[in-house]
């Protein structure tokens, strides 16, 4: 009983401080990755706001209803960790396309910022509120509310003053003009960020595949079509 319970635990923490830390990342770094590295243009910024809110929403619906229907939780929270992981490092990829001196490729790179933070945001809804936080509301009961309330409430903040400190350092290694007053942005190492954030969240998605197990009171519940439902 003891080490069950250890095991739920450190899934609370593990999966939840790596889902909020991977969307503190997408609200706090994104949008200067993208000042930086592709492109001054605004309106960047405010389209991968406006089809990230569209792409949560309905991935929401759409694994919410998918994992209700199918009765397990485990399998959307693993493999929407792994896969949101994989393309959080694609989204840096896109530093490339600017880069690449392919006129065509470069024209596009502002387009390509938007439509793979989609994708992200996409997965990373199917993970962690399709998945994660549903899971962890199947394992809430009387007993352990107070303490899951906490988690869930400490979770934020610690992920933004981790989010805040550690982005900062991994950005700013290998920059030579940090501190100085000739400071570029555009030499700030994001590709770092990237690829340790999205291997921290495989890694973490891996993991959960093999500790990880769905409430035994959960059934599949069909309520109609699955559009109806």
């Amino acid at each position: 009983l003891m080490k069950r319970k250890t095991s739920f635990w450190l899934l609370v923490w593990c999966l939840g401080i790596a889902g909020q830390l991977c969307w503190n990342m997408e609200n706090q770094w994104f949008n200067t990755f993208v000042y930086a590295k592709i492109s001054g243009n605004v309106n960047i910024v405010t389209w991968m706001v406006i089809v990230s809110a569209l792409v949560t929403t309905v991935s929401t619906f759409v694994f919410g209803t998918w994992s209700d229907r199918l009765g397990k939780r485990r399998i959307f929270v693993s493999l929407g960790y792994i896969i949101w992981g994989a393309t959080t490092i694609l989204f840096g990829m896109t530093e490339y396309a600017r880069d690449s001196g392919i006129g065509a490729l470069a024209a596009l790179s502002g387009a390509l910022v938007v439509v793979t933070d989609a994708i992200m945001s996409f997965f990373g809804s199917m993970a962690y509120d399709s998945g994660y936080s549903v899971w962890l509301n199947d394992h809430t009961n009387e007993r352990n509310g107070g303490q899951v309330g906490a988690a869930l409430a400490v979770l934020p903040i610690l992920s933004t003053v981790i989010g805040t400190v550690v982005g900062g350092m991994l950005i700013n290694i290998g920059n030579p003009t940090v501190g100085t007053a000739n400071y570029d942005p555009s030499q700030d190492n994001y590709q770092l960020l990237f690829w340790t954030m999205g291997l921290f969240v495989i890694i973490v998605g891996i993991a959960s595949l093999f500790f990880m197990k769905d409430h035994p009171d959960v059934k599949p519940h069909k309520h109609g079509t699955f559009v109806q439902q």
